[in-house]
């Protein structure tokens, strides 16, 4: 039933006063602003490559901006060529969101989506979309939806690869090496850290087994490497006088792919081979020094600082065995690892200690030769 109102209004005139009734309906947008009023306030979406048939690890948070208390409903995921959701969408999946109270919102971990195999290669932009089924009456039913800030490219699939046996592959590669050491004695500290990236391409084998890759051996035929190097000493001389030294420099330079005249290369065995997991890229090289003055108290330079700072790209080389974790998409044919480690030591009486750490991080890139 429809609600009434009756407004009476009185007009008085020279003589008598005439009472008048008016009715009408209660304004609609009165009812309305007393009811729920779901919106999504975030969403994001990673990776931002994915293939067809892939996934992504999707997050969003569904708020009742309303008056009064939303029932369960749903939220739904869509990929977009643009900001309004509409039937050429891609429909990815719902997720169930609980009720909610006035002014307060559900919020999802990383949730597991899948891109249809059918999705055609483009670029998107993930869509997520509060009460996707209309259960809920609300007092907004045009603000649902919320976008992603960066678009998802949808890559064209990657080959099929085999089962069992080899396959030839050009290799992109990035790693980026970060390494730190401190030690300190008596009446003596230094601390250093370098970071590294590597770029580089070349031509190897992958082997496969069960559907597994098992090893990646490839060689260089070009690679750049850029870094930077950070140094900081100080110490005492014989006069009790403190000395400082530090420094800072850049390097980048093109790295020689030869070794006594033969083609560097790098190494790939995935977990569950019988050497267990471990990556190698094989390009240890020298990318700069620099002489750095010992400033005594006075600012005099009382000798340069011994060794000579190096900015130096190189694997793991402690005697400990490192950690690694190794990772395959077959979906954008990507390799990805981390090798890292870290190891203290400390003199008999605690005078000295040192202390260093490493870390790789890579990413190749593989596409069947053609």
């Amino acid at each position: 039933m429809r609600r009434r109102v009756c407004v009476l209004a009185m007009a008085v005139g020279a003589g008598a006063g005439v009472v008048v009734s008016v009715v009408g309906p209660v304004p609609a947008h009165a009812a309305a602003a007393k009811r729920p009023d779901l919106v999504v306030t975030s969403v994001s979406a990673s990776p931002t490559q994915v293939a067809p048939g892939g996934s992504l690890k999707v997050r969003d948070t569904t708020r009742n901006r309303g008056r009064r208390a939303a029932p369960r409903s749903v939220t739904r995921y869509v990929l977009s060529t643009d900001t309004k959701l509409d039937r050429r969408d891609v429909r990815l999946r719902d997720r169930v969101v609980k009720r909610l109270k006035p002014r307060r919102g559900d919020t999802t971990r990383a949730l597991t989506v899948r891109v249809p195999a059918a999705t055609k290669p483009g670029r998107y932009r993930l869509l997520a979309c509060a009460d996707a089924r209309k259960k809920v009456r609300e007092s907004n039913e045009r603000n649902n939806c919320r976008a992603t800030r960066t678009r998802l490219t949808v890559v064209r699939a990657a080959s099929t690869w085999p089962s069992s046996g080899w396959v030839q592959v050009d290799v992109s590669a990035r790693v980026d090496v970060a390494e730190r050491s401190m030690s300190r004695s008596a009446g003596f500290a230094t601390a250093d850290q370098q970071d590294i990236r590597l770029d580089g391409a070349g031509t190897g084998w992958l082997q496969f087994a069960k559907g597994r890759p098992v090893s990646l051996a490839w060689l260089w035929s070009k690679a750049t490497a850029a870094g930077t190097r950070m140094h900081e000493s100080h110490g005492q001389t014989d006069t009790s006088c403190r000395w400082d030294a530090s420094t800072k420099f850049t390097r980048s330079a093109p790295l020689d792919v030869q070794r006594d005249g033969a083609p560097a290369g790098g190494t790939i065995e995935f977990p569950g081979t019988q050497h267990g997991p471990r990556a190698a890229f094989g390009l240890q090289q020298t990318l700069g020094s620099v002489e750095t003055p010992r400033l005594d108290c006075v600012g005099q330079n009382i000798g340069n600082v011994s060794p000579v700072p190096r900015l130096e790209l190189r694997e793991y080389w402690w005697h400990q065995k490192p950690d690694y974790t190794i990772a395959w998409s077959s979906a954008t044919s990507k390799v990805t690892w981390r090798q890292s480690g870290r190891t203290t030591y400390t003199s008999p009486g605690g005078t000295a200690t040192e202390s260093q750490s490493y870390q790789a991080d890579g990413v190749l890139t593989l596409r069947p030769k053609r």
